[in-house]
């Protein structure tokens, strides 16, 4: 059987783009958005928890119906639903509207994001796959560095409003892209018939590897740190330490910048050093990172510039890690690669939607506590890849 012909990497670089993008510019309005809804942090967050929730959901879905009806009529189906749930975001008269509107952009940007993923792994084995993963990932971190700063001007200058019409705007320039130029990378199976058996037993197969597991749960672990402090900082930052979303989206970049120059790393070394001393690098920078902001936050040193600087440091080690450990998971699997691609990603997101709606609870009782979340992620991801490598040995 011949090999699948990947899309070039840049297309699927830049399709990368647009959910992570959506996610992510929406953050710094967050604050300003409870004040124009007249509404409270809790439920304000819901339109990130939410999110994460409707995203891993998709991921499951649509990887395992990738399977069953190829990768290509799922991508394009999931960009128009993230279109409509862009344009209900946008128009929205209340924060129930809003919300809805987020998650109908989740359920369409999982789709896009895990079958990404899963052609990379059509058409490639376990370490070239974690280079080519790690440019994708280079593409995550390029909307992560970019929406923050997008958002926090639009939101300043403007209104919350206008972040969605951009939104809409660069993602649809992006559906452009798909529908002109993508390739299936995997024939469908036109006269498959959805039954529930087969579909639990897809599942079941690919969580009684413990080696995947092990290393699906290393990359979600250490994205969740992230997402928890992603989702709770702009609160800190504009509530209590005064600063505007404009400024807040400036030092995001900081955050941003690591994770980019990790994944540009991990792209550029990871076919000569292998993915498990990648991981343990990018393990053990995070875990000097979040340990050094427990102790400051211990010590009532709450500087912004420096925490984000060292959530920098955090996110690089993250960035040099996170392709490494989804090509460890699903490369450790022999076929059913969309079903694995689409539950690492549920796993990934249930986590983080725990952790993104427990943040702000954290936050009530201080500061502190919020660290200390990063930090107890951050270990758990180094025993999870633990794990994963005495299973595998």
């Amino acid at each position: 059987m011949n090999k699948p012909t990947l899309p070039p990497i840049w297309l699927l670089s830049v399709i990368a783009l647009s959910s992570p993008f959506a996610m992510n510019v929406f953050n710094p309005a967050m604050p300003d958005v409870v004040r124009a809804f007249g509404s409270s942090i809790e439920v304000v967050q819901l339109t990130m928890a939410l999110y994460l929730f409707a995203l891993g959901i998709s991921q499951l879905a649509s990887g395992l119906l990738a399977d069953r009806f190829g990768r290509r009529p799922l991508m394009l189906g999931g960009m128009v639903v993230h279109l409509c749930g862009t344009v209900v975001a946008a128009l929205a008269p209340n924060i129930e509207m809003l919300i809805a509107g987020r998650v109908l952009q989740a359920l369409g940007g999982g789709a896009i994001l895990v079958l990404v993923r899963t052609m990379i792994l059509d058409a490639h084995g376990r370490n070239e796959a974690g280079k080519y993963l790690s440019y994708i990932a280079m593409s995550i971190a390029v909307a992560q560095t970019l929406a923050p700063t997008i958002g926090g001007y639009l939101n300043h200058y403007f209104s919350w409003r206008a972040i969605f019409y951009f939104s809409l705007l660069f993602n649809f320039g992006i559906a452009l892209l798909m529908f002109k130029q993508l390739l299936e990378t995997n024939k469908p199976m036109a006269d498959a018939r959805f039954a529930w058996r087969p579909v639990l037993q897809q599942y079941a197969a690919v969580l009684k590897s413990p080696v995947y597991v092990g290393y699906a749960l290393t990359g979600a672990l250490i994205t969740s740190a992230y997402l928890g402090f992603a989702s709770v900082m702009p609160y800190i930052f504009i509530d209590q330490m005064g600063g505007t979303s404009a400024q807040y989206g400036n030092w995001f970049l900081v955050v941003s910048l690591g994770f980019f120059t990790g994944s540009l790393v991990a792209s550029r070394v990871t076919v000569r050093l292998g993915l498990d001393r990648m991981i343990n690098s990018g393990f053990t920078l995070a875990l000097l990172a979040a340990s050094v902001l427990v102790m400051l936050m211990m010590a009532e040193y709450v500087v912004a510039g420096l925490i984000f600087v060292l959530m920098g440091v955090l996110t690089f080690g993250r960035g040099l890690l996170q392709g490494c450990a989804q090509s460890g998971a699903i490369s450790s699997l022999s076929g059913s690669r969309g079903t694995a691609s689409g539950m690492m990603g549920f796993m990934q997101l249930m986590i983080a939607t725990a952790v993104a709606q427990t943040m702000p609870v954290l936050l009530e009782l201080g500061l502190v506590y919020v660290f200390v979340a990063i930090l107890v992620l951050v270990c758990a991801a180094g025993v999870m890849h633990w794990v994963a490598v005495r299973v595998s040995a």
